[in-house]
Formats: C-alpha cells, sequence, structure tokens
C-alpha cells in the first residue's frame, strides 16, 4: 500500500529542521524508514510550505522531486528559515501519478495550504465527473493530474474561497468535500477503500482527517501532540509546558519521538480541529460510509 507522510507544524517561531531532519523519527528519518506502513521509503519528492513572520499571509512553499535525504536546499531552509506555521510532506506516487513537480504536495491557493496522505482509488473512474463539477475559479487551480490536488480544487469550491474562513467553515467544507468524494465514486462504483488523511491551513486553523470509505478497512496513521519541544544533547523531546507562548501542536502520519504518552493516535474516521498553538482536538466525522450513501 502505497501511501506518503506529513507533518504540520504550529507554535513559537522556530527552525524547521528539528522535526524535519534532527528528531528520532523525523520527517526525513520517515521517508526512509516509515514505520506505520507497509512499504518502508518515500523516495518520489517532498514539498514544504511555511508562513513568513510578517504581515503577508500568503505562505512560501519549495517543492522537488527529489529525494528528500538527498537535496541540500531542503536542508539550507530547514536550518534557516524560522517560522510559527508550517507543513511538510514527503511524497509516495500512486499507481499512474507520474514523479513531477506539479504534483509535490502541499499544494497553495490564496493564503491556504492542503496536503494528502492515502489514495483515492480507482481515481479515473471519477475524474472527469469530479472535474465536471467544478467552478471555473478551481478547475483553474489544477496544475497536476494528482486525486490530491483534485480533491483540493473541490475542498476551494466547498469554502466557497472565502477570504477569512473560520474553523468552522474549514471543518464543514472538508466534511463536504470527503461526502462529495464518496458520492461520485459511488456512482462510479469505485468501491474500493479510499484513504483520506487530508490536511488543509489558513496559517492559523489547521483541520486534518483521518478516514477510510469501507468498513472493512483501516485508515492511514495519524497522531497528534500538544507541548513544549525541547532539543538536549541532539535529542529532540516534547514536554508538557505551562507557558502558552513556548507551546506547540504537531499533526503527522506518525510521531517524531518514541514516548507513547506525548502523542494521541487519531481515530477512525474523525476530523482534528487546531486552533494556532491555543488548543487541539478530534471529534467523529458524522458521514456514513460509502456503501450507506
Amino acid at each position: 500500500m502505497l501511501m506518503c507522510r506529513f507533518l504540520t507544524y504550529s507554535g513559537p517561531a522556530t527552525l524547521m529542521s528539528p522535526l524535519i531532519f534532527e528528531a528520532e523519527n523525523s520527517l526525513v528519518m520517515q521517508s526512509k524508514y516509515a514505520q506505520k506502513r507497509k512499504v518502508p521509503t518515500n523516495a518520489d519528492g517532498f514539498g514544504l510550505g511555511w508562513y513568513a513572520n510578517h504581515e503577508d499571509p500568503i505562505p512560501a512553499t519549495f517543492v522537488s522531486v527529489d529525494p528528500a535525504w538527498s537535496n541540500r536546499n531542503l536542508k539550507s531552509i530547514a536550518e534557516k528559515v524560522k517560522t510559527g506555521h508550517y507543513f511538510a510532506h514527503i511524497r509516495d506516487a500512486s499507481k499512474g501519478m507520474p514523479v513531477s513537480q506539479a504534483n509535490c504536495h502541499p499544494f497553495q491557493c490564496m493564503h491556504y495550504l492542503w496536503m494528502h496522505n492515502g489514495r483515492l482509488d480507482l481515481f479515473d473512474s471519477f475524474r472527469r465527473a469530479l472535474l465536471n463539477g467544478l467552478s471555473d475559479r478551481a478547475f483553474g487551480l489544477i496544475k497536476g493530474n494528482t486525486d490530491s490536488e483534485y480533491a483540493f480544487a473541490l475542498f476551494m469550491d466547498k469554502l466557497d474561497f472565502k477570504q477569512s474562513a473560520s474553523a468552522e467553515d474549514l471543518e464543514l467544507a472538508m466534511v463536504e468535500t470527503i461526502r462529495e468524494i464518496m458520492r461520485l465514486r459511488k456512482a462510479a462504483g469505485a468501491d474500493t477503500n479510499a484513504f483520506i488523511n487530508f490536511a488543509v491551513t489558513d496559517g492559523f486553523h489547521t483541520i486534518a482527517t483521518r478516514f477510510a470509505t469501507l468498513e472493512t478497512s483501516q485508515p492511514a496513521s495519524l497522531f497528534f501532540a500538544k507541548g513544549e519541544i525541547t532539543q538536549q544533547n541532539g535529542e529532540v523531546d516534547i514536554v508538557v509546558s505551562d507557558a502558552p507562548e513556548r507551546q506547540s501542536i504537531m499533526i503527522c502520519s506518525e510521531p517524531f519521538t518514541e514516548e507513547d504518552e506525548q502523542w494521541v493516535k487519531v481515530d477512525r474516521n474523525h476530523i482534528v480541529i487546531a486552533h494556532g498553538n491555543v488548543s487541539v482536538m478530534q471529534k467523529p466525522i458524522e458521514l456514513p460510509y460509502q456503501v450507506s450513501l
């Protein structure tokens, strides 16, 4: 089963290198030795999206088709750029999805970033129907040919391209995106499982999902943690902090540390809602399995 890996970070402005390169199970380590998937190597590209520490709300992005562990520019950016909010993604291309920069996550529109870990199985069977339902503006977002980017275009339509969206707006658009994907798949006879771990942010709120369309299939892994990131003797850790200004919230495909008590495993078919580095919670996605739609 092919799967990508991603992480989201919100907290004090910090370098990206601790979670991308230096943690025990950093994102780059996962790109070579992912622990929570059957095939361990993710080598079909990577991407970063981060919000600068100034008033410009539009995030910067950097993507490459190189394996994450071999790209010097990634290491340089991670070791020099400080940010209080970023997305990072390593890609394992699904069958039929070319390795190209246009297909690398995170995808960006306005001040929104989007990532996907999973696969909308039998995508070709409902790709045309999805496209036909998009607005002209959403259709124009698509530069590559991944199921993930098509889902982002659908999400932006469900969000109505709002310039200022609340966490509730993002949550509703996400749930409606998943509902429409299942409706399209069912109409096309795509009755296999779709793995739907999406993540989206507006630069403050972050919404992520852990979802499978079949009751008999497990979704891809997803975890979150809240605490202060510390680094001593080269070891990255997360500790409980009473100082709000030092707290971070991370949502990721795999924990970065071995201490299980730091991490909350997201329940199947749940959505995670984070408000900056202030609060994080999960709740059920109130949708039936695809067969019952």
